[in-house]
C-alpha cells in the first residue's frame, strides 16, 4: 500500500464514485512523488461551499531546456471521474502569475483537455502530462522583482507642501501601481518593467476557489493632479501624462483581435486536421483489410476448384470401380459355394502345417479368453477353470515351439 492509500480512502469516503475516483488519485501519487492530498474547502460561483480533496504540490516543467517545479493544486469534484476537477496555480511568495490563454490572473487553469473531460477517455495523470506540456510552451508564472528604492521626492523653493513628484512608475507598464491607503499610487511598489504578455483569451464561467487576498487595483484610472504653485520653481523634468490602464489605442484592440482570430483558426486548424488525420488512417486500415479478404477469397476459391476437379476424378473412378463389381458379381452368380477352408491352400505343405499351427494358436487364445469370462460370471467352477487352463496352456506351448521350429526350416524370421 501507498503511504496515502488510507488517508485518500477517508478523504473520498463521501465521493459518488469513491472507488473510481481513488483508483485515480492513487495512481497520480505513485507516478508524482511531489504531490500530496489534502482536504480544502472549495467556494463556488452560487456561493456554496463544499470540502474537497486537493491535490497540492509541485509538477516537473520542462522550459527551454531548463527543468522547473510549477506549484499547481487541483480540486477533485465529488462526482469524479465524470466531471473534470478544477486546477489553478499557486505561485510562492517569490512567484507572479503570467496571465496567458491558458492561465487567467486568478491562477485558474483552462486547458481543452478539461473542456472535452470525458471518462474513461480522460484521468487525472493524463491531464498533468498535458500540463507539464503546455507549461513547458509557456510558463504560468515568472520571478517577482526586486522592488526598487522609492526616489526622494522634490519639493519647489515656495515651501509647498504638495511634493513634485517623478515618474512613479513606467510609462510604457500596462500594470498600474498598488495604492496604499490614502488612495495615491506608491512610488515603492512597481511592477518591473518586462510585463508578462496578456491575453484576449476570455475562460468561461466556471466555479472556482474564492482568490487569495491581494491589493486592490485602484478603481479610477485617472489621478488627481497636484496643484501647482504660482511661485517660480525649479527647473525640472515634467513627468510624462500617465495612461490609462483600460485606454487601448485601435492599433492594439486591432493587434489583440487579430491575435484571437490567429488563434482560433489555429487551433481549428490543428483539430480539422487532426480529424482528417483520423479518417485517412481509419479508411486506410478498411482498404489494407478489404485488401486482405479479396486475397483471401480468392486463395478459397482456387482450392474449391481444385476440390471440385479432385471429386469429378474420384467419382468417374467410383463409378469405373463399381460396373467392374458388378461384372465379377455376374460371373459368380452362375458359381457353386466356395468352402472357406479350402479357398487358402498352401504352395507347400511346411507352410500348411504353419497355417494350421497359427489357427490353432489363436483358438487357443480365444478359448481361453471365454473360460475366464464363464469364470467372472460364476458359469463355471474354479477349478474347471484351472483345469482347462493348464491343458490349453500345455497346448499352446507344444504349437508355439512347433511353430517355431517350422519358420526355422521354412528361412522365415522368428517371431
Amino acid at each position: 500500500m501507498g503511504q496515502y492509500d488510507a488517508q485518500v480512502r477517508q478523504q473520498l469516503s463521501k465521493y459518488k464514485h469513491k472507488d473510481l475516483a481513488q483508483r485515480d488519485v492513487l495512481n497520480v501519487f505513485a507516478s508524482f512523488s511531489d504531490l500530496k492530498p489534502k482536504i480544502d474547502k472549495y467556494a463556488f460561483n452560487d456561493g456554496s461551499v463544499k470540502d474537497l480533496l486537493c491535490i497540492d504540490g509541485t509538477i516537473p516543467v520542462h522550459y527551454k531546456g531548463a527543468k522547473y517545479n510549477i506549484p499547481v493544486c487541483i480540486y477533485v469534484m465529488d462526482t469524479h471521474p465524470y466531471n473534470p476537477p478544477m486546477c489553478f496555480v499557486r505561485p510562492t511568495k517569490d512567484m507572479l502569475i503570467k496571465p496567458s490563454k491558458n492561465v487567467d490572473a486568478n491562477g485558474r487553469i483552462y486547458l481543452p483537455y478539461l473542456h472535452e473531460w470525458k471518462f474513461p477517455n480522460s484521468d487525472l495523470i493524463g491531464l498533468i502530462q498535458v500540463m507539464s506540456v503546455v507549461f513547458g510552451e509557456a510558463s504560468p508564472v515568472y520571478a517577482k522583482p526586486q522592488r526598487a528604492a522609492p526616489p526622494r521626492p522634490t519639493y519647489p523653493p515656495g515651501g509647498s507642501s504638495h511634493p513634485q513628484q517623478s515618474t512613479p512608475y513606467p510609462t510604457n507598464s500596462a500594470f498600474m501601481p498598488m495604492p496604499n491607503a490614502s488612495g495615491q499610487p506608491q512610488n515603492s511598489g512597481y511592477y518591473p518593467p518586462q510585463n508578462p504578455p496578456t491575453s484576449s483569451y476570455q475562460p468561461s464561467s466556471y466555479p472556482y476557489p474564492a482568490p487569495a487576498t491581494g491589493y486592490p487595483y485602484p478603481q479610477s484610472s485617472s489621478i488627481t493632479p497636484y496643484p501647482t504653485n504660482t511661485q517660480p520653481q525649479m527647473t525640472t523634468a515634467k513627468p510624462p501624462p500617465v495612461k490609462s490602464q483600460n485606454s487601448l489605442s485601435d492599433d492594439q484592440v486591432r493587434a489583440s483581435i487579430q491575435s484571437a482570430v490567429e488563434d482560433k483558426l489555429k487551433r481549428r486548424s490543428k483539430e480539422v486536421l487532426q480529424q482528417m488525420k483520423s479518417e485517412i488512417a481509419v479508411l486506410t486500415e478498411t482498404q489494407n483489410k478489404l485488401k486482405q479478404g479479396q486475397e483471401t477469397l480468392e486463395r478459397i476459391t482456387n482450392e474449391l476448384e481444385q476440390q471440385h476437379a479432385e471429386v469429378e476424378q474420384n467419382t468417374a473412378l467410383l463409378m469405373r470401380k463399381d460396373e467392374e463389381i458388378k461384372q465379377v458379381l455376374n460371373k459368380m452368380e452362375g458359381q457353386q459355394e466356395i468352402d472357406i477352408d479350402e479357398a487358402v491352400v498352401a504352395t507347400a505343405p511346411l507352410y500348411k502345417q504353419l497355417l494350421n499351427l497359427f489357427a490353432e494358436e489363436n483358438a487357443i487364445e480365444d478359448t481361453m479368453y471365454y473360460l475366464s469370462e464363464a469364470l467372472r460370471k460364476n458359469v463355471i467352477e474354479t477349478e474347471v477353470f484351472l483345469k482347462h487352463v493348464r491343458e490349453l496352456s500345455r497346448r499352446q506351448y507344444v504349437v508355439k515351439a512347433l511353430m517355431q521350429k517350422a519358420r526355422i526350416k521354412a528361412g522365415l524370421t522368428l517371431l
